[in-house]
């Protein structure tokens, strides 16, 4: 089941990725042009927050059955020296967490917001913050693909 969940998680990595870079460009686009938060701002927006929600929900559940996870919380003390227990165990949670309640405050605010213009500000802001998050909390250093 963990290898599975791996897969998936990371797979889905890139979809969250791929969301977010068109939130953050129909954004960009429609401050540019002047025009309204309308359908495909609120589309792509949507994409990006609920991709990262199946992202957040695959890492959950990964984090429950993760050997590496259980690892570290067998001596914690000793995975808060390692860098990338630490990292897998409190930092990667955390920030993408974050990460999540970025993209669902700005989803939120930019559907109630009263000027076209300020909810597309709002919704960049808020995805481009979250997309950051996102890029500073994703390890790197793993493999792109692991087990291909």
């Amino acid at each position: 089941m963990y290898i599975g969940l791996l897969h998936l998680h990371n797979v889905t990595r890139w979809l969250v990725l791929v969301a977010g870079v068109a939130a953050i460009a129909v954004a960009v686009a429609g401050l540019l042009r002047g025009s309204s938060w309308g359908r495909g701002a609120r589309l792509t927006g949507l994409a990006f927050l609920v991709m990262m929600d199946v992202q957040v929900l695959l890492g959950l559940m990964l984090y429950v059955v993760s050997p590496l996870v259980r690892s570290a919380l067998a001596n914690a003390a000793a995975a808060m020296a390692d860098h990338q227990l630490r990292f897998f165990l409190l930092e990667h949670l955390i920030l993408m967490l974050g990460a999540a309640v970025l993209v669902h405050v700005g989803y939120a605010l930019a559907k109630r917001a009263r000027a076209p213009r300020v909810a597309l500000a709002r919704s960049l802001i808020f995805y481009a913050l979250s997309f950051a998050v996102i890029l500073v909390a994703t390890p790197w250093w793993r493999p792109i693909f692991p087990g291909l």
